[in-house]
């Protein structure tokens, strides 16, 4: 368990110094001042949040279409297998009314071959 303790320590010290590093090489080599690259960063910050807004507003309506269509697809399917369902039980009820005026048809036959 220290091993493992010491090579978290020995990634984060890493990690630290190269931001350190990456941080002194910003500033020795950006092209302007502070200011003037604060102010350049936050005009392009919002731009991209303007236009990361209108992507998200896109993408909620996409999902919205794509929601609607799905809900308009299950009920016509949910419909079709109602109607399924109907006409199974239906041919199985007439199926079995049949089976059953045939078997008392063969047992009124025997009955009247046998008592009669």
């Amino acid at each position: 368990m220290a091993d493992r303790d010491t090579g978290m320590v020995d990634v984060t010290v890493a990690f630290a110094l190269g931001a350190l590093f990456g941080a002194g090489l910003a500033i020795l080599l950006a092209p302007d001042k502070g200011e003037k690259t604060r102010k350049r960063l936050s005009k392009r910050s919002k731009k991209w949040r303007k236009e990361a807004g209108k992507r998200l507003d896109d993408a909620r309506e996409t999902g919205e279409d794509w929601l609607e269509d799905a809900e308009g697809t299950l009920a016509g399917v949910s419909e079709e297998i109602a109607d399924a369902v109907q006409q199974g039980v239906k041919t199985i009820r007439e199926t079995v009314s049949d089976e059953v005026d045939r078997i008392e048809k063969q047992l009124g036959k025997k009955k009247r071959g046998l008592f009669g």
